[in-house]
């Protein structure tokens, strides 16, 4: 990541810091999991992919972020407010509050930065 911004720089890494936690996430969900010895191996795959296509997504979204892609920081802003969302409202425990910080602090970071992703001119 050449010459960018400390805090731009800051929001890809936990991006992509939020990608591998989706992408472990997936990896134990499918080997069975803590809690998830229960749960029917169909439920388990379904969670699995959902789980590595957002560790995917957010990769790729990061990658475009630095490229100054407009689809890619409204689709970021969009995908780390579900992520956000989704961990407050679920069960909430230590995981969860790992992917919410790692959710919300680069949210703020793509708010505050905007003018650099969306007008790479100005910035």
């Amino acid at each position: 990541m050449k010459n960018l911004p400390k805090s731009v720089s800051v929001t890809i890494t936990l991006i992509l810091l939020n990608a591998v936690f989706w992408f472990v996430y997936a990896v134990i969900t499918v080997l069975g999991g803590v809690h998830l010895t229960a749960v029917p191996m169909m439920v388990r795959w379904v969670m699995t992919i959902m789980a590595a296509g957002i560790a995917l997504t957010l990769a790729g979204v990061a990658i475009l972020l630095i490229r100054h892609n407009r689809f890619a920081f409204y689709f970021g802003l969009f995908m780390l407010t579900m992520i956000t969302i989704l961990s407050i409202v679920d069960q909430f425990g230590l995981l969860d509050l790992f992917s919410l910080l790692i959710s919300l602090v680069p949210l703020v970071l793509l708010i505050r930065d905007r003018v650099w992703y969306l007008h790479p001119q100005h910035a």
